[in-house]
């Protein structure tokens, strides 16, 4: 790395198909180039296709091999491209990009890959947001860990974690990539001289050209965590000499200050991450993702308790509950799904068999009878109370007006609660039962002309 200046963090990269350029090869070996992924700083990285297994891959080819022949450097740099390839292909790990392939095509080197639809982190990192939830970045930190933790123990250091080597597949999976200034305990030509790594996310050691260890990945991991909590780099300068410095010396920031709603141990794990001294930082992936593992439990306690309260304070509301204590109704709803349905959608079909009890919480629902409109439900309203009973078919259509929330109350499921809860709600049920039984009688008798005098 020789650059003097840095580019500003959270700079978009994602992962978008880009048209072949012209002179790009329209297949190499055996793989067709489809489009272009991105440009790395020792290839570009196509998307291709294998004909053979009919699957998508990612396919990088070294830059500047033509160039590095006839300069006399080519085996040099063909040696350190494969390294890549060696690598990644002793890693096998949800969390790391898998290499299917690697190979020499006349001046071309090229290594393919997995190919993972989805972007890298960097979208995420950027100073004006989004920020992704505090769960789901603990949630990355712990996967990458534990994908640096396999990496480790098979004697592979990355040495270039950030933003733009992890990607995010589209069901939210973190995968470390781009092992190309990986160390594999062999001699890399041409950095005796150099800082390897990329400016921002390097450790103190590498700033400072000493030998690294699994640590220093991990001090790159917490920088990747802290921007991805607050936008910003733990450190930054336009100029290498002042990010360099800063690195060497300045304190870690703390994370509290920039993000009020993270947890004291959170702020611990990402102290300690950020430490200037190798001795002071996890000693291996695994302690870290322990720890991350804990929040993690937490934050996911916290949600349920979150929403649990929420959905009571929602059901608190409704006529039906009015009777109810805190403790019922948290049993009702252990007992029962509140599901959301959009506007149009069936909530129940007629003629389908289903033992279980509608309550409205919010929104419309139209009554249909053989297609034909019979009344509206608004909040608070019920429905399928025959049905609890007796599992017989329904034989009424409702179908969402509008948005509605409902509680779906599951029949089998009641006979698992407290003996007074259970009381609770049949006495509830049946007066709302003998309710709307009173009223339809009522509708009927409304609509019944009266007989002839004669």
């Amino acid at each position: 790395m020789s650059e003097d200046t840095v580019t500003p963090p959270g700079t978009p990269g994602a992962a978008r198909l880009g048209s072949l350029p012209a002179g790009a090869p329209g297949r190499i070996g055996k793989y067709e180039i489809r489009g272009v992924l991105g440009k790395g700083a020792s290839g570009l990285v196509y998307k291709g296709f294998d004909p053979f297994v009919q699957r998508e891959v990612a396919v990088k080819i070294a830059l500047h091999m033509t160039e590095d022949r006839q300069a006399g450097n080519f085996e040099a740099q063909a040696k350190n491209f494969f390294i890549e390839a060696r690598a990644a292909g002793m890693l096998n790990h949800p969390n790391i990009i898998g290499l299917f392939d690697a190979g020499m095509e006349e001046d071309l080197c090229y290594i393919v890959m997995e190919y993972v639809d989805g972007d890298t982190l960097l979208p995420w990192c950027r100073r004006a947001g989004p920020r992704l939830p505090v769960e789901k970045v603990v949630d990355i930190g712990l996967r990458c860990a534990r994908g640096l933790d396999y990496s480790h123990s098979k004697g592979v250091l990355h040495r270039d974690i950030k933003p733009s080597n992890i990607m995010i597949t589209l069901d939210g999976t973190p995968k470390i990539m781009d092992f190309s200034i990986a160390e594999l305990n062999e001699p890399r030509e041409g950095e005796a001289s150099v800082a390897v790594g990329s400016p921002l996310y390097m450790s103190p050691e590498q700033v400072m050209r000493q030998s690294i260890g699994p640590t220093s990945d991990l001090y790159s991991l917490g920088a990747v965590l802290y921007q991805l909590f607050t936008g910003e780099p733990p450190f930054f300068s336009p100029h290498l000499p002042g990010l360099f410095a800063a690195i060497r010396n300045q304190p870690a920031p703390n994370l509290a200050l920039k993000r009020g709603d993270v947890s004291r141990d959170l702020c611990n794990i990402l102290a300690k991450l950020l430490a200037k001294k190798p001795a002071d930082r996890y000693q291996n992936g695994l302690d870290l993702a322990t720890d991350l593992m804990r929040e993690h439990e937490r934050l996911r306690a916290s949600d349920a308790q979150s929403t649990r309260r929420e959905n009571r304070d929602s059901l608190r509301g409704l006529a039906f509950f009015n009777a109810f204590t805190e403790t019922e109704i948290d049993e009702i709803l252990s007992a029962s799904q509140l599901k959301t349905f959009p506007a149009g959608a069936t909530m129940v079909q007629e003629g389908d068999v289903e033992s279980a009890f509608y309550i409205l919480a919010m929104g419309q629902a139209l009554v249909r009878k053989g297609g034909k409109p019979l009344h509206v439900l608004g909040k608070g309203d019920c429905f399928g109370e025959i049905s609890l009973l007796s599992g017989v078919r329904r034989t009424a259509s409702v179908e969402a007006v509008s948005t509605v929330l409902a509680l779906r109350i599951n029949a089998t499921l009641l006979d698992n609660l407290a003996t007074d809860s259970q009381l609770r709600f049949y006495k509830t049920f049946t007066q709302t039962l003998i309710y709307r039984l009173t009223m339809t009688s009522s509708r009927l008798s409304a609509a019944t002309p009266s007989p002839p005098v004669t």
